[in-house]
């Protein structure tokens, strides 16, 4: 799960990282006063930071639903086990039976000779 996280958290900060010096350059180059650019950076900043906030949601509940889908899968996977083993349990209860059963009469028949 550390692996996912990290590789997310520097995906992530690589979009917002490049979203802003994208914006900066744009800003720069365009003929406004020094004020407006500013505003209009902070405002940018703003915007993809909400963003960026917005898909780490996004992406934190797309987790969630795997997270949550491979644990119900699990849970399935346990329980089909589990019915399986209960079932090779009786069979060899079963089988240890019989055995017990042959080796009875054979000790029987041994003892009558």
């Amino acid at each position: 799960m550390a692996d996912i996280w990290s590789v997310v958290g520097n995906t992530a900060a690589a979009l917002i990282a490049g979203t802003l010096l994208g914006a900066v350059v744009a800003l720069l180059f365009a003929p406004q006063s020094g004020r407006k650019t500013r505003r209009d950076i902070r405002q940018f900043a703003e915007k993809a930071g909400n963003k960026a906030e917005a898909a780490r949601l996004e992406l934190q509940h797309s987790i969630d639903n795997i997270i949550g889908d491979i644990e119900e899968k699990l849970q399935q996977g346990l329980a089909c086990g589990m019915d399986w083993t209960d079932s090779k349990i009786v069979d060899l209860r079963r089988a240890l039976a019989a055995t017990r059963k042959s080796i009875a009469g054979e000790i029987e028949k041994i003892q009558s000779t």
